[in-house]
């Protein structure tokens, strides 16, 4: 009992610190980002600026991926690499994470941070272990606490650390579930509280929300149409993953890791002079975009989204490394809006249902995207996001069952 008072403990101050380290790095890179792309460029004028950016930028990943390696670390690897050695290492590794991380996302990127907080995070909760002569278990408790509370507190959404209790491969019962639960909304709870105290210093312009009307004007129509909503969500998530896959068969015709990096970096530039929509993570433009939605065409949504998916995996794949997460809301929320110019009631249940069953199939979490979607758009359209994303995983279960 003293020993799990002491753990609880434990999780409370990594929650704390997780929240605030996440808080800094993201606060850092906005920093970066607007010197290069609003302060460069308001004292000089400089012809074809986004496509120059670009080049520099693949320039230096190109170095990054040639000298030292693959970074920076995605989630994925992150993970796979505890379960493999038991451990992340974080000697020599954090300053490569965070360095490589900067880089990619300052110079426009397509990609979000969290892959990048996930290597760091994971490098100093290892270290963290180490030094407390934590079992082998804690430690991997700790990590998992560690990366979802991050993503709780860069999507300022509260219940994301708790919902990956139900996406776990064994999951808890009984009251392990239940202790489990209380520990990962005691260590999201200190992480939003630590990184929300941090961002009150460093206030941002756009936050990671959506627009919509406060009264909502419910239409028979956009309950009867939301099927197609959610049909046209899930298969817009099928095109990203096969977007993947062809970004990564066309970065395998390149040995040269400086020549990938360099086209990634020409096609930033070029899909910024088209729209700056296309560059960064998406989770600021999210809220501009709900704005101007409405009035952008059905083609100019539909080609954003589609665009965006493009830009995002050809990025990765051509050695800018970095998180899908953001991009994919982002994308999803544009074909969203693309659907609601063909059914044009209810706008937010529209919308949340397609992104719903997009985000669910890209990232085949359904609990982690409801409780993701939770808060980004109105709490009366929850349940239907919720139905939208067990819904998706039960029929794209359903699909691959028939296919065997």
């Amino acid at each position: 009992m003293r020993f799990s008072t002491l753990f609880v403990g434990y999780s409370c101050v990594l929650g704390l610190l997780v929240g605030i380290m996440s808080a800094v790095f993201l606060s850092f890179t906005n920093l970066m980002i607007d010197v290069v792309w609003t302060t460069i460029p308001e004292t000089l004028s400089i012809p074809f600026y986004p496509i120059l950016v670009g080049l520099i930028g693949g320039c230096l990943v190109g170095l990054i991926q040639t000298k030292i390696g693959r970074y920076p670390t995605t989630m994925h690897e992150t993970l796979s690499e505890f379960k493999q050695k038991k451990r992340v290492t974080y000697k020599k590794q954090i300053g490569k994470n965070f360095l490589s991380a900067i880089i990619v996302l300052m110079f426009g990127a397509s990609l979000g941070p969290e892959a990048a907080l996930a290597g760091i995070m994971g490098g100093l909760i290892t270290w963290m272990g180490d030094r407390l002569k934590l079992t082998l278990q804690r430690k991997e408790e700790l990590l998992e606490l560690g990366i979802g509370t991050m993503l709780a507190a860069i999507f300022r959404a509260p219940l994301a650390g708790v919902s990956e209790v139900f996406e776990q491969n064994n999951p808890p019962t009984g009251n392990d579930k239940v202790k489990k639960t209380i520990l990962y909304a005691l260590s999201t709870g200190f992480g939003l509280l630590g990184f929300l105290l941090i961002k009150r210093l460093f206030p941002e312009e756009s936050i990671f929300s959506l627009h919509f009307p406060k009264n909502i004007s419910w239409k028979w129509q956009a309950i009867v149409f939301s099927p197609v909503s959610w049909l046209i969500g899930g298969l817009f998530g099928v095109l990203f993953l096969e977007l993947e896959k062809l970004t990564d068969r066309l970065a395998a015709k390149i040995d040269n890791l400086v020549i990938s990096a360099l086209i990634a970096g020409l096609c930033i530039g070029i899909f910024a002079l088209w729209s700056p929509y296309f560059l960064f993570s998406g989770e600021q433009q999210l809220l501009p975009l709900s704005k101007q939605a409405l009035q952008l065409s059905f083609i100019n949504l539909l080609l954003l989204g589609i665009g965006k998916a493009f830009l995002t995996n050809l990025c990765f794949s051509f050695g800018w490394r970095g998180g899908k997460i953001f991009p994919a809301i982002f994308s999803s929320t544009a074909i969203g809006f693309a659907v609601v110019r063909l059914i044009p009631y209810t706008p937010g249940l529209i919308v949340g249902v397609a992104v719903a069953a997009s985000t669910t199939i890209i990232l085949r979490q359904p609990y982690v995207c409801a409780a993701l979607l939770l808060f980004l758009f109105p709490i009366q359209f929850f349940p239907f996001i919720l139905i939208s994303c067990l819904g998706m995983k039960r029929f794209e279960e359903y699909i691959q069952a028939k296919r065997r």
